[in-house]
């Protein structure tokens, strides 16, 4: 009779390939939807399970299989890291911060590990016991996190269905003879002329004279209200300043997820659709999409691809694998280009692709019959840095800004290319849409926020409106009152405007806000 005692089932290699996924994804919530992290957790849950069933065939131990693919898993995590934090230092260890390297010595240490565990490690039942204990640990703050965010989401979308939370004026009555198309166009942390000026020493005059030429109006002075996109554009698409929304929006709460209800849910836009108005959304930013629109452009980077094109990483999954063995594979180009014309394992190719697509999409947009309410969010001149201001792509963009900060000249530079593309891209577009309007449109095209700089909030802002609209337009105005005074001049409404007031906060201290006043001689009081 057999009266050995139970071998535990060693599950903690799969649990320490859960883990850097689920951290990421739990330390980015606010930032991205769990849809991101699926893809790159089932693909390397697979591979984990690949190597691990391989490993127990070969040494007839789960056990010791289990251990060696943790060991594995645990290379594989890291590599990224040290090849390049071996970049970046000094000039003895830089040698690390090459693939042709750092790669062999790699799998010197797996098959040193594997070899170790075979020859010393005889009986692996407490170790697997110990090892499966703490990647289960590991878990617990990551899953919290995730469910947590979820539930809190679930009762911000319950609360917004129901009324509680109040956005902007009640009772507010809109009427036209005539609906024209409106079109809400977001340029991410564009900045003003004279701030571009000022910092970058870009001269962008000539494209603020081909909008006037077009006959938008471009008011020199105007300021976002808050300093990052939900808050900014929560406030905006809602005409109200988030303290006056809800109590909620205070220290010490730092909760995001009511900002992307209150921007899908919004003001302006049941306003519209009240009148009949169909709506589009086409938004890089998914967070900030209105799914649930009349016509939605999903901009995942699954969506976009086309049956032709090779698997791209979206902007999640490259952060994490960048920092595994994957890099070997992401940075290799191979001089080859996918059927739109972006190199292989371009880093950041869905980024592109949405780009070029909303682009394009807008230009369609303004042929259907309407009236219609687009709202397109592109995320340029913002990070990550991708354009030469002809609009071909840099062949090595630099690492997102917030995972690897820029050199001060460097970030002038690549800013200033986005911007220059982004004046270039978008004139085209808007001269396409005013060429196919039956009716004038109403145009908004306006930054969410600025950049760092000599004024971090001061926003280039454009209008398409009527001339009493126009009028009615202050040099100062900020994001919060842009509608109020389209709403009043346009439809009838009687808004009151509100005073123009920005403020500061910082990601840690969502609501901890701060005022900004304005700082460019020739905008201030």
């Amino acid at each position: 009779m057999n009266t050995q005692p139970k071998q535990p089932f060693p599950i903690h290699p799969l649990l320490f390939a859960a883990y850097p996924v689920l951290s990421l994804l739990g330390h980015n919530i606010q930032e991205v939807s769990l849809r991101a992290g699926l893809r790159p957790l089932l693909m390397i849950l697979g591979g984990a399970a690949g190597v691990w069933l391989l490993l127990s065939l070969a040494l007839k131990s789960f056990q010791k299989a289990g251990v060696i693919s943790s060991w594995l898993l645990l290379l594989f995590y890291t590599y990224g890291y040290v090849y390049r934090a071996a970049g970046a230092a000094a000039s003895g260890l830089q040698f690390l911060g090459h693939h042709r390297v750092l790669l062999p010595l790699w799998a010197v240490l797996g098959a040193a590990g594997a070899f170790l565990v075979m020859k010393f490690i005889k009986k692996s039942a407490n170790l697997t016991l110990i090892l499966n204990v703490f990647s289960a640990f590991l878990l617990i703050i990551p899953v919290y996190q995730l469910v947590s965010y979820e539930i809190r989401a679930q009762d911000t979308h319950k609360a917004f269905s129901q009324g509680e939370v109040t956005a902007a004026a009640k009772g507010v009555s809109l009427k036209a003879d005539k609906l024209p198309d409106v079109y809400i166009i977001i340029l991410d942390a564009h900045l003003r002329s004279d701030v571009l000026e000022k910092t970058f020493k870009l001269d962008n005059t000539g494209f603020i004279k081909k909008l006037t030429a077009l006959g938008f109006y471009v008011p020199p002075c105007s300021m976002s209200n808050y300093a990052y996109t939900p808050l900014s554009i929560s406030s905006f698409l809602n005409m109200q300043y988030l303290q006056e929304i809800s109590p909620d929006f205070a220290p010490p709460n730092t909760d995001t997820s009511p900002l992307f209800e209150l921007i899908k849910h919004n003001e302006v836009r049941k306003n519209l659709e009240s009148l009949g108005y169909s709506s589009y959304s086409l938004a890089s930013y998914q967070r900030i999409a209105w799914t649930d629109a009349d016509h939605y452009y999903p901009l995942d980077s699954t969506s976009l691809l086309s049956s032709e094109a090779r698997v791209v990483f979206s902007k999640f999954e490259r952060m994490l694998f960048d920092t595994t063995m994957a890099r070997v594979l992401t940075d290799y180009k191979g001089g080859l280009t996918t059927s739109d014309k972006i190199p292989v394992n371009y880093p950041y190719a869905d980024h592109v692709r949405q780009q070029w697509t909303i682009l394009k999409e807008l230009k369609e947009i303004s042929s259907l019959q309407g009236p219609n309410l687009v709202w397109a969010h592109l995320t340029m001149p913002h990070a990550p840095y991708v354009f030469y201001p002809d609009g071909s792509l840099i062949p090595d963009p630099p690492e997102l800004p917030w995972v690897v900060p820029l050199p001060w000249d460097e970030y002038l530079q690549y800013y200033s290319w986005g911007v220059q593309y982004t004046d270039n891209a978008i004139l085209p577009v808007l001269e396409t849409i005013l060429k196919n309007s039956d009716t004038p449109p109403i145009i908004v095209v306006t930054g969410d926020h600025g950049a760092d700089s000599a004024n971090r909030l001061a926003v280039l802002s454009a209008f398409y409106v009527p001339d009493n609209v126009r009028a009615a337009i202050s040099p100062d105005i900020s994001l919060v009152n842009y509608f109020r005074v389209i709403f009043n001049g346009v439809y009838g409404a009687q808004y009151k405007i509100l005073e123009n007031t920005s403020y500061l906060s910082d990601k840690e201290n969502t609501y901890n806000f701060t005022l900004y006043p304005e700082t460019m001689p020739n905008c201030m009081p």
